[in-house]
């Protein structure tokens, strides 16, 4: 019990004194979105946006840190009837999302997870039947939509170049699933679903730039 009170405490005085390091990130990419009936199908689009990350080294190569993130998300779902495809809706929201990221460093890349949630704030709806024609609908769904996030990426390590208070950071892949926890619309029955995958680059804030972090891909 000795052991381990010892170990807890040295492990959090090794964050508290550990320099952390501020990544800023813009990504973007694909998305497939559902609402979950048998009716209702993939509807795709295009989700983009910006994150802060807040890093303290662990041991060795282990980084753990948090991650908020404001992103534009394209949901809804094509709605098909009896083999007939008969409209689809159409849902903009922004997504504002805070999780924990646990990364291991390998040389010039990096594994890394994001878990966590956030608030989806539904900003504009429509449906559209199946002659093209379209009807705002948000005053009948939901403004707010509670979800929760898991995320996992690779991120190649950029050589060390400083751009004035910034320097190079990474390239990212990361492939994302969110699962909405309220109903979408005011008379219940349908949630969302959401996958995308996300390119995008990184810039350095502040902090020293770990050894495995200013070299390029060995040749």
């Amino acid at each position: 019990m000795k052991t381990l009170t010892i170990a807890i405490l040295w492990s959090i005085s090794s964050i508290v004194h550990a320099q952390p390091e501020l990544d800023i990130g813009f990504k973007g990419g694909p998305n497939a979105a559902i609402q979950a009936e048998n009716f209702r199908v993939n509807r795709y689009g295009f989700s983009g946006g910006l994150s802060g990350d807040l890093q303290w080294l662990l041991i060795d190569r282990l980084l753990l840190g948090g991650q908020i993130e404001l992103i534009y998300t394209p949901r809804g779902a094509e709605t098909i009837f009896e083999g007939e495809h008969v409209g689809k809706l159409r849902e903009h929201y922004v997504d504002l999302t805070v999780t924990a990221r646990p990364e291991a460093r390998l040389g010039w890349a990096s594994l890394y997870l994001l878990l966590g949630g956030g608030l989806n704030l539904l900003v504009s709806a429509s449906r559209d039947d199946a002659a093209g024609a379209g009807q705002d609908i948000i005053d009948g769904l939901h403004r707010i939509d509670v979800a929760v996030l898991g995320a996992a990426g690779i991120a190649l390590h950029l050589p060390h170049r400083e751009l004035g208070p910034f320097r190079l950071g990474t390239i990212f892949l990361e492939a994302r699933h969110d699962i909405g926890l309220l109903d979408v619309d005011t008379s219940g029955g349908f949630k969302n679903r959401t996958s995308s995958l996300m390119l995008g680059f990184s810039f350095v804030v502040g902090g020293r730039p770990s050894p495995t972090t200013t070299a390029g891909p060995a040749k």
